[in-house]
């Protein structure tokens, strides 16, 4: 069999989610977005304003890359959270980070997705008709998390989706910074740590889910703490991409982590404080061509490929 074939096979039968005793005991959707995707990675930076984790191969068999906009927690750079873009890259996604290390406005992060759409259509460029200036979803740690939220807020509808990673307690928030999450309807994935007691303890998370009146996922994760998400990500890539694709990609399998009578995470004894509102299933509204696109990998033995199906 010829070996991507293998690969794509293989990945099919890790995603495949039998019954909810097999969710709740073994958490195979997490896994399987856990390990990088089928993209070799590159890093790109803008002046020095922005760094752009990318598929290497851009644009390959006509593939358009969803958008993903970066929020740094205080006094943090991109490169603090290199494992994370570069994971999510790894999936297809195109991650523009800003270099500020005071995100919490939301400028910097709604002024970098508007950098790369620019890009897009500037002639003979690095990433010119590469993006799919249409999906574009905003995440942050921390005070990023919150610049997230008010990117997508003063976005006019540009950002379709927000991941908060350990969004501050109000008590920690400035006023100038401050942001009214019962305005937020655009889906919203909200994951903190449990030893996270201080800046975003659980019931932070709770308070965030119970005003967000559209569809919304909270978790946090047994073993982390504020800054579990810097570096390698911790154990949050998982649903990170996941959620990622499900949102964007219409990825009906990365969806079954959150929707369904069982939902994967909701059901995974390594999170806690879980619970999940108003999801709706993927659109499926890809054109066909894009539809049967496969995404290639570089050759390396460790890639996959995948095809996207209807």
């Amino acid at each position: 069999m010829n070996p991507a074939r293998a690969m794509a096979a293989a990945l099919a039968v890790v995603l495949t989610v039998p019954g909810p005793a097999a969710r709740a005991a073994t958490p195979d959707i997490e896994q399987a977005y856990a390990v990088p995707g089928p993209w070799a990675v590159e890093t790109y930076t803008i002046d020095t304003r922005y760094v752009v984790t990318h598929p290497a191969d851009l644009g390959a068999n006509g593939f358009r890359h969803p958008i993903v906009t970066w929020g740094n927690g205080s006094d943090a750079g991109p490169e603090r959270y290199a494992g994370v873009l570069r994971h999510l890259a790894s999936w297809g996604f195109v991650v523009i980070a800003s270099t500020s290390t005071t995100t919490g406005s939301g400028t910097e992060v709604l002024a970098a997705a508007e950098h790369l759409i620019a890009e897009n259509a500037v002639p003979a460029g690095r990433f010119t008709g590469t993006l799919d200036t249409t999906r574009v979803a905003a995440a942050g740690h921390s005070q990023g998390a919150g610049g997230a939220a008010r990117a997508t807020l003063a976005s006019n509808g540009l950002i379709r989706t927000v991941v908060a990673f350990n969004p501050p307690d109000p008590i920690w928030i400035p006023d100038a910074d401050e942001i009214d999450v019962s305005e937020v309807t655009v889906p919203v994935l909200l994951l903190s740590g449990v030893r996270d007691t201080l800046i975003s303890p659980p019931r932070t998370l709770t308070g965030y889910y119970d005003r967000i009146p559209g569809p919304a996922v909270r978790a946090a994760l047994r073993a982390a703490g504020h800054n579990t998400i810097q570096d390698d990500g911790g154990g949050y890539l998982g649903y990170l991409a996941a959620w990622l694709r499900y949102q964007l990609t219409d990825d009906g399998r990365a969806a079954d982590a959150f929707l369904g009578a069982h939902p994967e995470l909701l059901g995974n004894t390594a999170w806690s404080n879980q619970a999940a509102k108003h999801l709706r299933s993927p659109r499926h509204h890809l054109a066909p061509a894009r539809r049967r696109h496969a995404e290639h990998g570089d050759g390396d033995p460790h890639t996959r490929t995948l095809t996207l199906k209807p």
